[in-house]
């Protein structure tokens, strides 16, 4: 029944600002209608659906979630359970959200663009004892009282613990210090901080703009546990001779599978991933990006692990435009696995605190705990996007499960109904021109010429020949209709033709029919073999007629005004 059916009123000015249609007592506003049409008719590879068509669809929809909640199908366990599943899962992505992330994810934008040297000195503690803790923090405070009495820091470092970090850049350090790090001005040094392993103080010592991410392939002659020094400079000679020869014109490839001791990368000739500042020791990282062009080498370069040989691949400049969606959801995915969620939780708790304290108790706002519990439970009072989502989960929950009690299991079950559909409608049913028929689909072109010999030779061997392949081989036996059978062009179907193999241009494969009998007249169908047409016609009858009785229970009226103040709509 098409929308022309319901019947149009006026409505006063007040309601008219809101309501775009009513269904029995309940009503449909223009926000909501408009926010679901967006949405579902936003797809730009999909036909656009008026107005006009999308109100018809709308409403059939209103009235069947309406039918399942005066069935009570929201008070099942079921429902109830999933519903409240979904909600727990929802929350837990809002409440990230809600902890600032934008915030985080601008604040690690800004500092990607700018990599920082820091050197530092440091009190250390071993132990939770108290007297060695003082220790340490009137050691560091001696060395900052000589800072701020203007002692250079590289001369106050000498009588302290102290040491250079190199160049960091964003998601290097722990978030706390990477905070101090990024909030000291250039050439200036922090205050004393503590932290698990001590007291520090940093100093920023120079700040350049982001060298971004390398990607190189190495060659690594390895150190061994326990190997002396005389053994070192053997495998400095090595990486000297290789380096030569490298030089000379020899292959990097080849030589890293052939000498490097990285079994990670010596198979792929070396190639590491791209990365940037603090993944890598430092004297390997600075000589990465020390290397000035791509194919360019670096001389052996001495770490920890031994003597590395250096072949730039390619450098990745920062990204410096935010609207690059690619790199600033790089940078979420890495602000949301990062330290800084749990950093700034007493964030969140604030946050959510003044938004709940006028409704929630005293009991609920007890501690971080329980004021996170409740905010989760009412989230749908707080946050109207996620009031939405719980809402349209819920609904498309209702309608599954009403429409699978009122037309697809009611199709399916009473076999005597169906029938009885099938008899009334049996001009529908027909069989066009069609044929017996085995089509085969082969995932190997090798395979094609002798699996078509086989089928034409034995059409009875299919299924022997299917189950041998190991997957290789799909086939299928039974009647279709000539139009269904794939072809190249025009065919000339005759009994006994092996047809020319059509190829699948998802996969490759090659598929081929082999005709066994042609029927060249058309000729009714069975119930059997149009039961898949005859249950799907039979489901749409009895929407049909189940949308009829709704519209009975539920009558639609139409805010004539409200409907041509939509938006485009004249």
């Amino acid at each position: 029944m098409g929308f022309v059916a319901i019947c149009f009123f006026t409505i006063g000015t007040n309601l008219s600002a809101q309501t775009l249609f009513t269904y029995g007592k309940h009503a449909v506003s223009k926000y909501e209608f408009l926010k679901a049409y967006n949405k579902n008719n936003g797809d730009s590879t999909s036909p656009s659906i008026s107005y006009e068509e999308y109100l018809e669809l709308y409403s059939r929809f209103r009235l069947k979630v309406q039918s399942a909640l005066d069935a009570g199908m929201d008070t099942t366990a079921e429902q109830k359970n999933e519903v409240e599943s979904f909600r727990l899962q929802l929350a837990d992505n809002f409440l990230k959200d809600d902890v600032s992330t934008k915030f985080l994810v601008d604040e690690a934008f800004q500092r990607s663009l700018k990599d920082i040297n820091i050197s530092y000195i440091y009190a250390p503690v071993y132990s939770s004892d108290s007297t060695e803790i003082n220790t340490a923090r009137k050691k560091i405070a001696e060395a900052y009282a000589q800072l701020q009495n203007g002692t250079p820091f590289e001369k106050v470092s000498e009588s302290y613990d102290h040491g250079a970090i190199g160049y960091i850049t964003v998601f290097v350090l722990p978030y706390a210090i990477e905070n101090i790090a990024y909030n000291t001005a250039e050439g200036k040094y922090s205050t004393p901080f503590k932290t698990s392993s001590g007291f520090y103080i940093i100093k920023n010592n120079k700040e350049r703009k982001a060298v971004g991410r390398v990607s190189v392939a190495q060659i690594l002659l390895a150190f061994h546990p326990g190997m002396s020094e005389e053994a070192k400079k053997q495998v400095k000679e090595k990486a000297d001779s290789l380096y030569t020869n490298l030089l000379d014109g020899g292959n990097f490839g080849d030589s890293a599978k052939l000498y490097s001791n990285d079994n990670l990368t010596y198979q792929n000739g070396g190639e590491i991933p791209p990365f940037g500042l603090g993944q890598y020791d430092t004297a390997f990282t600075n000589a990465a990006f020390a290397l000035q062009k791509d194919g360019e080498l670096s001389k052996p370069v001495r770490t920890a692990f031994g003597y590395h040989i250096l072949k730039r691949l390619h450098r990745i400049e920062v990204i410096s435009d935010t609207s690059n969606t690619a790199n600033m959801d790089m940078l979420k995915e890495k602000v949301l696995q990062s330290d800084r969620m749990q950093a700034t939780q007493a964030m969140l708790v604030n946050t959510i605190r003044k938004k709940i304290e006028k409704d929630a108790s005293p009991a609920d706002l007890a501690n971080d705990s329980t004021v996170l519990e409740y905010y989760r439970r009412h989230l749908e009072n707080y946050n109207k996007e996620y009031a939405d989502q719980v809402k349209e989960f819920r609904e498309g929950n209702l309608l599954f499960g009403v429409m699978q009690k009122k037309v697809w299991d009611a199709a399916t079950s009473d076999s005597a109904a169906l029938r009885n559909f099938y008899n009334s409608n049996k001009a529908k049913y027909i069989w066009e021109l069609s044929a017996d028929a085995v089509i085969v689909t082969c995932t190997d072109p090798h395979t094609l010429d002798s699996i078509q010999l086989q089928i034409k030779n034995n059409p009875e061997s299919w299924r022997k020949v299917t189950e041998e392949s190991n997957g290789m081989i799909l086939a299928d036996s039974g009647r279709f209709e000539l139009g269904q059978i794939p072809v190249v062009d025009r065919t000339n179907f005759t009994e006994g033709l092996v047809t020319a193999p059509v190829t699948n241009e998802h996969d490759s494969s090659k598929t081929f029919a082999y005709i066994i009998k042609l029927h060249n007249e058309k000729e009714q169908k069975e119930l059997e073999d149009a039961k898949g047409s005859v249950i799907n016609d039979y489901q749409i009858y009895l929407e049909e007629q189940w949308i009829a009785e709704l519209k009975k229970r539920y009558p639609i009226k139409l805010n004539k005004k409200v409907f041509k103040s939509l938006p485009g709509k004249s």
